[in-house]
């Protein structure tokens, strides 16, 4: 089934937070289970039948390009001139999307229903993926009602279960054009704002889902695929 609209995947972290596994390369070049995480996203959308697909790219640019081109991997990009955050990418590099488009952080692996995402799109809204964690210390939670999210929590200093942010999204045109130019982070500037709205929905992913971010948990998750 091909998607009626594109797929934009934020490529341009630094991996601070993985001074070894991202030494040399940026971190959706590094490698899990023999795959660099960045492929393992791209050939997970063109297998859910997204064929507009492009790349915000900022640190080693270069590399990521190169890395797509020798693999023949269906995508385009586009270069920040700077470190515009997570908003500050959405808003630079899908400049030109005129429908709804999804928006995929580039340092989680997981089993994401895109299709099922796609069907879930309510318009006017903004919908973003919650993922059930036992122990969400690591990450903020989210207050869900009536499948709308409501607030925006800090992370919990004891084993706590709920929801988290799992960075997959579906915005439209509109909620692009509300960021700033610049620097801005979807986190802090659109969707507390989206929230209080009533105007950003939940998509509950019961799958597999980790983010990579760490050496400890590119390290258990390379553990488990090992098993």
């Amino acid at each position: 089934m091909q998607q009626s609209f594109p797929a934009l995947i934020l490529s341009g972290g630094r991996g601070t937070r993985l001074p070894n596994s991202a030494r040399d390369i940026p971190k959706a070049l590094v490698e899990i289970g023999g795959q660099a995480i960045l492929e393992r996203q791209l050939r997970a959308l063109a297998d859910a039948g997204f064929t507009r697909v492009r790349l915000a790219l900022g640190f080693r640019a270069d590399q990521i390009i190169r890395f797509v081109t020798d693999r023949g991997l269906a995508c385009d990009w586009m270069i920040e001139p700077e470190a515009l955050g997570t908003g500050g990418a959405v808003r630079f590099a899908a400049a030109d999307f005129r429908e709804p488009f999804a928006v995929l952080n580039g340092d989680t692996i997981a089993d994401f229903d895109f299709l099922a995402l796609a069907r879930s799109h309510v318009p006017g809204h903004a919908l973003m993926a919650a993922h059930w964690r036992d122990d969400a210390r690591d990450f903020g939670l989210l207050h869900i009602e009536d499948g709308l999210i409501k607030e925006f929590r800090e992370k919990p200093s004891e084993p706590t279960a709920g929801h988290i942010n799992a960075g997959l999204y579906v915005l439209e045109p509109e909620h692009r054009d509300r960021l700033p130019q610049g620097f801005s982070m979807l986190e802090q500037h659109l969707f507390p704002v989206l929230a209080a709205e009533g105007k950003l929905r939940a998509f509950e992913h019961r799958g597999r889902w980790e983010d990579l971010g760490t050496e400890l948990r590119l390290a258990r998750m390379r553990e488990e695929l090992n098993r």
